[in-house]
């Protein structure tokens, strides 16, 4: 694992750390998780009803679940955990913010969780949101989880921690786990670079390395007998179009530029055959409950040009398109952030073939937001989102969602048809209602065509051949790997 040293095993610290979330996650069950379509359904709790304002969730607890030092897991730990979790204290402001305005109701064996407005991905934070054992502590000894974040707690996962150092971290079989893990123990290395990790596991020193890209796993399965297991994240890529810019205002230019990309052609090339999933609508393939039932695309280019040749955009001298002195000619900017480079180069190419030019400019990742998009400093640009466990992508697309309130910079005209749908899908807590509304969203976006939707990135654990029994879920991100740990067999 990379991380920083010492690595925090309280998820609410460090919780920036890709490595302290996924730590968390192995040791720390929530009163949801979402299942192999990414649907939230109770762990720590028996059962969940929200009212019909959608403004209460109602969570029954479980009676039978322990940590793993026998006490019972209790309400009072979920009110305690939920306190810390929205106290200047914790260190996972993204939560924090979630939680923000959220009143919590314990009751005999239930808590209620009561909203400022609806919010029907609310379902979807439960199940990220860690429950730790705080109901017993005193004031000084939750003070300490955040002076002493490297201590050791009770934990409701299939393991407990038995050791932990600057270098290691030593898991042994949790007793109360609801399921009995098949490894006596588990021993996590830290590392502070990929570098390092890859290394070490070429050696044969461990096991296991999570891979973020194409080229980070063809590295890892370079060795002999490595196995990965490709993980769909809840992430999207989207070549976003800068709609002020003069021939990108064209909506049938936008619809031409979709139909002559080949997302396949992105995953077997730019992504080496993996590391993404073909992604048609603005729902991550991640979150399979409202994704599409079919991702399958069909590139036209051969129609695109025709189209475009139709609407008076004609082949010039230098062998572009143009229309009464409109060049269809864009610089496409790209944070420098492996792979996106490589994928931006691809789409140049495939948009080369029906006479539009892209110019690449790679910027610093860390600036890409704040100095590219936000402030409308690009006519084409490719980018990476993280939309969450949730298929609520109103904070990308609603009209009211411009920075610093969201990040909807395509500056297209407001769409009231898409606001609704987009308030459906983000208040309406019914299954079926909010699938109807997701459709709707996907429908509305198809038609203004703010963006070319590519893939859903993946990651990649990578593993040696020595491990005999090994599931893992497809979709969920890095700390997915996890999930089933308890039926992990040596051979």
């Amino acid at each position: 694992m990379v991380a920083a040293r010492p690595m925090s095993l309280n998820p609410y610290v460090g919780a920036t750390d890709p490595a302290v979330r996924d730590v968390g996650h192995l040791l720390y069950r929530s009163l949801l998780r979402l299942d192999q379509d990414a649907f939230p359904r109770p762990d720590l709790a028996s059962s969940y009803t929200v009212s019909p304002d959608g403004l209460t969730y109602h969570v029954v607890l479980g009676v039978a679940h322990r940590w793993s030092d026998g006490q019972l897991i209790t309400v009072n730990d979920v009110l305690a955990t939920v306190d810390f979790a929205q106290s200047p204290a914790t260190g996972d402001q993204a939560m924090s913010a979630q939680l923000q305005g959220v009143k919590v109701t314990p009751s005999a064996g239930a808590i209620a969780f009561t909203l400022p407005a609806p919010r029907a991905s609310f379902a979807a934070t439960l199940s990220q949101l860690p429950i730790l054992p705080l109901g017993s502590l005193s004031a000084a000894r939750s003070a300490a989880l955040v002076t002493r974040p490297s201590a050791a707690m009770a934990t409701s996962g299939a393991y407990e921690v038995q050791s932990a150092d600057g270098n290691n971290v030593v898991l042994a079989r949790n007793p109360y786990a609801s399921q009995r893990a098949a490894m006596g123990s588990v021993q996590l290395r830290l590392f502070s670079a990929f570098a390092d990790a890859a290394a070490a596991f070429s050696a044969g020193q461990v096991d296991g390395v999570l891979a973020i890209t194409p080229a980070q796993r063809a590295q890892l399965l370079s060795v002999k007998g490595s196995v990965a297991h490709d993980i769909a994240t809840f992430r999207f890529v989207d070549l976003l179009f800068n709609q002020r810019t003069p021939g990108l205002d064209d909506q049938l230019v936008r619809h031409a530029l979709g139909a002559a990309v080949s997302r396949t052609g992105i995953v077997s090339g730019a992504l080496q055959g993996a590391g993404g999933l073909v992604q048609v609508s603005p729902i991550s393939d991640g979150l399979r409950w409202a994704a599409p039932a079919s991702n399958l695309e069909l590139a036209e280019p051969t129609v695109s040009a025709q189209a475009l040749e139709g609407d008076g955009w004609t082949i010039g001298p230098a062998g572009v398109r143009e229309r009464r002195g409109v060049v269809l000619a864009y610089t496409l900017s790209v944070p420098d952030a492996d792979p996106l480079p490589t994928v931006a180069h691809e789409l140049a190419q495939q948009l080369a073939a029906v006479g539009v030019t892209i110019d690449v400019n790679v910027v610093p990742a860390m600036d890409f937001v704040v100095k590219t998009l936000v402030p409308h400093a690009f006519q084409m640009a490719l980018a990476d989102w993280d939309s969450g466990p949730d298929p609520d992508i109103s904070a990308f697309w609603r009209s009211n969602a411009k920075p610093p309130k969201g990040f909807n910079v395509s500056g297209g005209k407001t769409d009231p048809f898409l606001d609704q749908s987009l308030d459906s899908l983000a208040t309406l807590s019914d299954p079926a209602a909010r699938l109807a509304a997701a459709q709707s969203v996907i429908q509305h976006l198809a038609e203004d065509a703010p963006a070319i939707f590519l893939y859903t990135p993946e990651v990649s654990y990578v593993v040696r051949g020595g491990m005999k029994h090994m599931p893992i879920p497809m979709l969920g991100g890095s700390a997915a790997r996890f999930d089933s740990v308890a039926q992990w067999q040596r051979s």
